[in-house]
Order: C-alpha cells, then structure tokens, then sequence
C-alpha cells in the first residue's frame, strides 16, 4: 500500500489498520517514521493533525490537508483543550500542537466531548455514528464494522503493505478447484495480480488461510466444492469468497459466478470484490 493510499483509508475509509512505505495506521492514529503521531481520528468527520515539524522531510501533512479538504472539512481550532486527556489515553502521547479538522466548529466540539468521554471511561475502542446512524457500530455491506466499514479492508491494507515490503505482488487471488486453463485465461484479465491454483483436496481450511489470499474462487460446481466453500465460512471471513456455481447465490458465499461464463467475465466480477 503506497503512503497516499494509507491516507486515503484513514481519512474516507476508516480504516484502523493499514501499512505504508513511512506511514502507517495504528488504531485512530497515523503514525509516520514508524513512531511519529501525525494526525489522529477523533470521529469519523473530525481530524486532529500535528502542528509540527516532523521528523524528517514528508508531504504527509501536506497530504492529510488535501484529503480532508476533499472529504468537506476544515481547519475549525488548535490545540484544544481536551486533545491532551484523548490523546493520552489513546495513543500514549502527553503534550502536543494539533490542529482540529472539522465541517464546523461545533460539531468539532461534539466529537472531543464524545472522545474524551469514552476513552476516559470505556477505553479506546472506535467512537462515532455509522452512516445509517445505527451507533458506534453500524452494519456495513460485510457485516458491524467500525464507522460501518467492512472489517476485511483492514487485513487486506495489512496483506498488501506486508507484499509490498517484501517485494511481492501486493494481489494475491487464490483457486480451489478451478481448472488451469480457465485460471490461467481470467489472470491474464487480472494483470496486477497474483493468481494461485489448487486442487480441491490439496489443501484444507488452515491451509488456504495460511497463503493470505485477498480473495478465494472456489469451483463450487461439485458437492466437493460446495463442502469446502461451507467449510472456509465456517473459520469466519477475512477475504473475499466467491463461488464458481451455476445455481445463483451458494450460502457461504459473497458471490457466485456463472461456470459458462468466459473466464475474462470471472475477473471483471472479483475485480470488484479486490480492495
């Protein structure tokens, strides 16, 4: 995951985990260098950024200021006064300069009271109103997930930045039970992925968890295959699982295509499903 990309998450895709080249996001906070607290989430719609010089040279604030410009927010006040109890208890981190991001000052207001009171008395879990306005968790297309986010966007940010570090395809798609020929055909349509096969019986539940694939295409077309799509969801989601299935939606499945569709179709449809 590139530094611009870990931004993009923290500041619209409320992502609590997700790794750079020199950032990284650690809970609420965006940490530069590796320790360096650059700017922290205070609700979804309010932003703390350091008022400091960091470090060493970086754009990340630059950044941070074009993205929630973009994202409707603006500068509404500096250092206030209850940053220091919600950063203290959070990320650890007694005195600093901080400006307060914010649509207005009010609202601004409202989430440091929010905060404060919370972390002072509940810990740090995430604080903030979904966007169906179901609480601090509200259901997301996969699921309850912080700020309605879907939890897999966090592993899949952690996948990604971990492949790049170690200079590997960042993708990484996964089938079970797909013949070469098809697999081989949809990956020339995934040019910036990775696609790796399996039979079905070579590998089991463990296994295929074990190779951190961003998403998994299991050919479902068999009782064998459809045991094994049951099977992955019984171990919980983290990625993606998509089914190979002529019968319309399979239960376990986020998504089914169709077997006598053209392989180049297949990955127009995971291609969606890839964070």
């Amino acid at each position: 995951m590139h530094d611009r990309e870990v931004v993009e998450a923290f500041v619209t895709g409320g992502a609590r985990h997700a790794f750079g080249d020199k950032l990284h996001i650690e809970g609420d906070g965006l940490v530069f260098d590796g320790w360096w607290e650059a700017a922290f989430r205070v609700a979804p719609t309010t932003f703390a950024v350091r008022d400091e010089e960091p470090p060493e040279p970086t754009h990340t604030l630059e950044e941070l200021g074009v993205r929630l410009e973009a994202a409707g927010l603006r500068p509404v006040t500096a250092n206030p006064a209850l940053m220091v109890a919600i950063t203290y208890t959070a990320i650890d981190l007694a005195a600093a300069d901080w400006v307060l991001w914010s649509t207005d000052a009010a609202n601004a207001e409202a989430a440091l009271a929010a905060r404060a009171g919370h972390d002072t008395f509940l810990g740090d879990a995430p604080v903030g109103t979904g966007p169906t306005g179901a609480g601090p968790l509200a259901d997301g297309p996969f699921g309850a997930g912080p700020f309605g986010a879907e939890p897999g966007s966090d592993y899949a940010a952690e996948l990604g930045g971990a492949r790049r570090s170690a200079g590997l395809p960042a993708l990484v798609i996964l089938t079970v039970g797909v013949d070469g020929a098809a697999a081989s055909a949809m990956a020339a349509s995934l040019a910036d992925c990775h696609v790796e096969t399996r039979a079905l019986g070579e590998l089991d539940r463990d296994t295929c968890e074990a190779l951190m694939p961003n998403l998994v295409l299991v050919d479902a077309t068999s009782e064998a295959g459809e045991a094994f799509v049951v099977d992955l969801r019984s171990g919980g989601r983290s990625v993606p699982l998509v089914a190979v299935h002529a019968g319309g939606p399979l239960a376990g499945a986020d998504a089914t295509v169709d077997p006598a569709a053209p392989p180049g179709e297949w990955a127009r449809h995971l291609r969606a499903l890839l964070p």
